[in-house]
């Protein structure tokens, strides 16, 4: 069975492996112009290997870990030093309560202390407990469950920052089925979504994050080791389109036929793949938007600058007029990032509807940055190296109705292109762990299409 991977990022490579398993193993190549790993990506900086896109996966979903363990890496799987998190929220630093849910509150008292939000916020939050059930739409956003429930204090100054800032777009267009279930699940499980989010599951024990020690590239770099050895080709040409023959074959152009094909592209890249042969998908594909962010590393010295202890970064409310999003401190998460000189932190900027990092030359989106970072920590520090990484593109937004328009799309590929499967980030999860499952999926799904071409 001869098989096109079309996209080198984690999704598409998890697919390769996933073929490449078992007693009847494929012959597999993928075709990646750009570097393989997609957004993960480890460089030196200052001479130590520091994460310039995701910099760790969540370990209690299965995939990455054991993805890991099939790699026989998981003894360099380690956890980050530090797990708080604050928020600028009001022109100040606060730290996040306990008993949140994805920013939602679990608890009302943890949230009264917290300062976060106003005593008449509480007490509208409070509300929930004896409002009227609320009867939700298939698909609402996860602002409207939030702010129907909570009141618009805890949908703004928590949940926003916190789900806005993992997918960089806005709360009142994300799908709650599909950025925050755990907090649809309660909403429609419980009349109060209080009581909803109390009664959900206990999360197991253990780290919530981990990466390797050598950075997510050593998760990469490992793979495409091990695919190698297992005769997986490498194609730095680009696909221009994929078209369905008679007798169920595939063409890749311009490489030529293959038996099947997993694309696992963004879906923009995907929408002009399958144009010709899937238009309905293809139309589906194009409404799925996608958000670009741009990402700053700063090398600080350790004496002038200070970040409170045990905590792992900043998050900042949309309202807070700020160009950065959300900081992460790095060398207190990953103390091997740095020597004990240097401070390391990661600045974020960029959501969906907010392309002004985008559009500024990197010394003036540092100058920018910098000044927010000194703004939120008091300081006047200033970064004495730094690296800017530019994301295009490369955070699909789950809109409401995301769900149903993925269903949508595999529909039509199963009618129109029956031997291309769909994978990666703009599906079903945009984590890493979602990503290695999708990429395995699908590769499931083309099993048994082998026909000698």
């Amino acid at each position: 069975m001869r098989v096109a991977v079309v996209g080198g990022g984690i999704a598409g490579l998890a697919a390769a492996w996933e073929l490449t398993c078992g007693p009847q193993p494929a012959d597999v190549t993928v075709f990646e112009p750009g570097p393989l790993g997609g957004r993960i990506q480890t460089e030196t900086f200052l001479g130590h290997r520091v994460d310039t896109g995701a910099d760790a996966f969540i370990a209690r979903v299965p995939d990455g870990v054991g993805l890991a363990t099939e790699l026989g890496i998981e003894e360099e799987l380690i956890a980050p030093a530090a797990r708080r998190a604050l928020i600028l929220v009001g022109g100040r630093l606060r730290p996040l309560p306990d008993g949140l849910v994805l920013g939602a509150p679990a608890r009302l008292r943890p949230l009264l202390r917290s300062g976060i939000i106003s005593p008449a916020g509480v007490l509208r939050a409070a509300l929930d407990l004896v409002l009227p059930p609320t009867t939700w739409p298939e698909d609402p956003s996860v602002a409207r469950v939030v702010g129907r429930r909570f009141g618009s204090q805890v949908a703004e100054r928590l949940v926003d920052p916190l789900v806005g800032g993992i997918h960089a777009g806005g709360t009142e267009h994300l799908s709650a089925e599909s950025t925050a279930p755990q907090l649809a699940r309660a909403a429609r499980s419980h009349r109060s979504l209080l009581l909803g989010l109390r009664a959900l599951p206990s999360p197991p024990d253990g780290p919530l994050f981990l990466a390797p020690r050598a950075g997510m590239g050593r998760l990469v770099d490992r793979l495409v080791e091990a695919l190698g050895q297992r005769g997986v080709r490498f194609e730095t040409l680009a696909v221009s389109r994929i078209i369905g023959e008679k007798g169920g074959a595939v063409m890749v152009e311009p490489f030529g036929a293959f038996d099947a094909a997993v694309v696992a592209t963004p879906a923009g890249v995907a929408t002009d793949l399958v144009l010709d042969s899937a238009p309905d998908a293809s139309d589906e594909l194009r409404g799925i938007r996608s958000a670009s962010v741009v990402l700053a590393t700063f090398a600080y010295r350790r004496s002038e600058i200070a970040v409170p202890d045990g905590t792992s970064g900043i998050l900042v409310a949309a309202g807070e007029g700020r160009l950065m999003t959300a900081c992460s401190f790095g060398s207190a998460k990953w103390p091997h990032w740095s020597d004990r000189d240097t401070m390391v932190l990661r600045v974020s900027a960029g959501r969906a509807g907010d392309e002004r990092a985008l559009q500024l030359p990197d010394d003036d989106l540092v100058d920018q940055l910098q000044r927010d970072v000194a703004g939120a920590l008091g300081t006047t520090a200033s970064p004495f190296h730094w690296r800017v990484s530019r994301w295009r593109e490369a955070f699909p937004q789950y809109e409401v109705g995301h769900r149903t328009r993925v269903e949508r799309i595999e529909a039509a590929l199963r009618r129109d292109l029956p031997g291309v499967a769909l994978a990666g980030a703009s599906l079903r999860g945009s984590g890493i762990p979602a990503c290695i499952a999708s990429g395995r999926q699908a590769a499931r799904s083309l099993r048994g299409r082998g026909s000698g071409t």
